[in-house]
């Protein structure tokens, strides 16, 4: 699969919506993770112990997800520059790997930012269609940085 310019738009195009609110967005992406991922919890110590129910009223759980989504906006960002992309997100597993963090919380949350993204972005199928390509090009990279 290549990301197409087309669908490099369309992301784009659709994540000017997300950058309006980052940290509501993050939030509740990080939320429909840990709730279908409870166990993951522990990779998160400074929220780890923070009720569900009261995570987006704790201030690290806030600071850990607009980290997320601010990371996130740059990559789409340089979506035209997949190589660039890609060095990103190898920074990125070596910053998560020596904290036990693997490939596949990487996978789980990004698999569910396609549905994500149409229930409260308002994606199109398209878009969201866009962003199953874009994880599956740009996972090979972190694949093989986890790997060292």
């Amino acid at each position: 699969m290549v990301l197409t310019k087309a669908q490099v738009a369309s992301i784009q195009k659709n994540w000017t919506s997300v950058e309006t609110d980052l940290q509501g967005y993050g939030n509740k992406l990080f939320l429909r993770y840990l709730e279908a991922n409870p166990g993951d919890m522990h990779y998160f110590p400074k929220f780890a112990n923070t009720p569900f129910g009261k995570l987006a009223y704790d201030a690290e759980f806030n600071k850990q997800t607009a980290t997320v989504f601010e990371f996130l906006t740059q990559v789409v960002h340089h979506l035209g520059d997949i190589e660039k992309c890609n060095g990103m997100l190898r920074e990125r597993v070596r910053t998560h790997k020596p904290r036990e963090i693997h490939m596949a919380q990487f996978e789980t949350l990004l698999d569910l930012m396609p549905r994500f993204l149409e229930e409260e972005a308002k994606a199109t199928g398209a878009t969201a269609d866009a962003w199953r390509v874009c994880v599956a090009t740009l996972m090979p990279a972190m694949r093989d940085e986890f790997k060292k």
